[in-house]
């Protein structure tokens, strides 16, 4: 019932511009091939929003190393199609069950107060997401958060590095990542950090359906 003329129906897979290329893009201590996977999600009958779970999904299964997202209308209904940059064999060896990771189990490697500085990401990450109507993943994934927590960057430069956060996520929150991990080193003993309160972003980067 999701599928629109011309569109895959929510969480199918189109056939992506490139199916993959040279894995030597990004930090080369992660490896693998980067691939690329397309989904296309129509807005929900019931005006509820788009209906993402086969996304969220295949994220919680693969190291996924970017999302990108574009919205347009087809036919007078709103459609956001989703490009999933992800590494193939990143982590060789292992059965792929074994690649689906919740959010503790990504933050379990970390040490005390990265702990707490990936717990202060996701949660200035999920108030960003409400704000500007941005699904959390497409803002950032676990895995980047965990790699900020561990880096604590000091600088956009430093930010930079973290594979994934490029020039467009650093112009439109790079600033109130690095307010929110100064925030958590400042007082690290206290459980209640006041996060910086979300900027809204650029003006028409979150669209905005009408219902």
């Amino acid at each position: 019932p999701l599928s629109r003329p011309g569109h895959p129906g929510a969480g199918a897979e189109a056939q992506p511009a490139r199916a993959g290329v040279d894995g030597t893009r990004g930090d080369n201590r992660i490896g693998g091939i980067l691939r690329v996977k397309v989904f296309t999600l129509p807005w929900l009958a019931d005006g509820t929003g788009f209906d993402d779970r086969a996304v969220a999904s295949f994220m919680e299964s693969h190291r996924v190393v970017d999302v990108a997202q574009h919205f347009f209308v087809h036919e007078k209904t709103p459609v956001l199609v989703l490009i999933v940059s992800y590494r193939e064999g990143a982590e060789s060896g292992r059965p792929s069950g074994e690649l689906r990771r919740t959010a503790e189990d990504v933050g379990q490697g970390l040490e005390p107060e990265a702990r707490r500085r990936f717990s202060a990401l996701r949660a200035w990450r999920n108030q960003y997401a409400r704000q500007s109507g941005k699904p959390p993943y497409v803002l950032f994934t676990n895995r980047q958060a965990a790699e900020m927590a561990r880096l604590n960057p000091g600088s956009l430069a430093a930010l930079s590095r973290i594979e994934g956060i490029g020039q467009a996520r650093l112009d439109e929150f790079g600033e109130a990542l690095l307010a929110v991990l100064r925030a958590v080193s400042e007082d690290p003993m206290d459980d209640a950090v006041l996060l910086p309160a979300p900027d809204s972003g650029p003006a028409g980067e979150a669209p905005e359906p009408s219902r």
